[in-house]
């Protein structure tokens, strides 16, 4: 599915809940929810506020931070796709493909950094104290941490895919494709650009 295509509107919540790239951003956006959730439910102590995670604040703290943002910029970008017929400039269209690639691989990056501090810092960390659901919810954290790495990564790869796409189409994001299919992930094409007599260019869709 081509990435303008994963941003069309659609009358049926139902068929936009479908889509593929609605649904992988969905999880991602679910999960950094959990993530968030599960450090500020059980990631610090509630007598002395310090963090179980080898007593190191910091590791709570950045991973509560990059994981809130990361939700509220997952909810703006459902947003965007599923109100994206009503973005009719076509260079602001691709400023949300070109921020969605930025951000998605930004945070794949720091949820990597996170991903490794977190572990190290729970390998430090004394755990004969600690409540089984402390630990249960601490190591889902990081389970967590590390999937989303890939499910940003996914992300930013195939909206670079798709920036590449629209470098190669004169039309830029005039319009997308409906019949295009999902095996090459975002690929797939824009209609082709149709001049009249004179050579002006003429919008595949212009009535």
């Amino acid at each position: 599915m081509d990435y303008a295509r994963s941003f069309a509107h659609s009358d049926s919540f139902t068929s936009f809940i479908q889509k593929p790239a609605v649904i992988l951003r969905g999880v991602t956006t679910f999960i950094m929810m959990l993530i968030f959730s599960c450090v500020l439910d059980k990631g610090y102590s509630k007598l002395i506020q310090r963090c179980y995670y080898n007593n190191n604040q910091g590791a709570c703290n950045f991973t509560v931070g990059i994981a809130i943002i990361a939700f509220f910029v997952g909810i703006a970008f459902l947003l965007c796709t599923y109100l994206w017929d009503h973005i009719t400039n076509g260079v602001t269209r691709k400023y949300v493909v070109f921020g969605d690639m930025v951000f998605s691989g930004f945070w794949a990056f720091l949820f990597f950094i996170d991903f490794c501090f977190i572990t190290d810092m729970w390998r430090k960390t004394a755990k004969e104290a600690l409540p089984s659901m402390v630990k249960s919810n601490l190591q889902f954290t990081i389970v967590c941490a590390l999937v989303c790495i890939f499910l940003l990564a996914i992300q930013a790869y195939l909206a670079y895919k798709q920036l590449n796409d629209i470098q190669n189409e004169a039309s830029g994001l005039a319009g997308y494709n409906d019949a295009a299919g999902i095996a090459g992930g975002y690929g797939g094409g824009f209609p082709p650009h149709t001049e009249s007599a004179g050579g002006s260019y003429q919008s595949p869709y212009a009535s």
